[in-house]
Formats: C-alpha cells, structure tokens, sequence
C-alpha cells in the first residue's frame, strides 16, 4: 500500500494544449488570441506612450 498520496489530488487539473509561439503572443486564433477592441485599445495606448516620450 502506498502513502505518500493519500488523498492527494494527483492528476486533477486536465491536460495543457498545445499553443504554438504566435499564438501565446496574442496572434493566431484559439485560446491565446485578443479580440479586435483589445488589440486597438492596446494601439492606442502604444500611441500615446510614444507620442509622451517624443514630448518630454
């Protein structure tokens, strides 16, 4: 008989997909990818932090 997991959780939690470099980056489509309204909210804010940096 073992002890060492004695009512332990081992193996719950279900598997890892498998997400390519692009993906995992925000590209691509499936679970790692941003909606349009996020990818231009972050485009502006890129923008403007650029646009503070050239000022000051």
């Amino acid at each position: 008989m073992s002890k060492g997991n004695a009512g332990g959780m081992l193996g719950v939690g279900g598997t890892r997909n498998k997400l390519s470099r692009g993906a995992l980056r925000g590209g691509g489509s499936g679970h790692g990818g941003r909606g349009k309204a996020e990818q231009d909210r972050r485009q502006e804010l890129l923008r403007k932090f650029q646009e503070r940096a050239r000022k000051g």
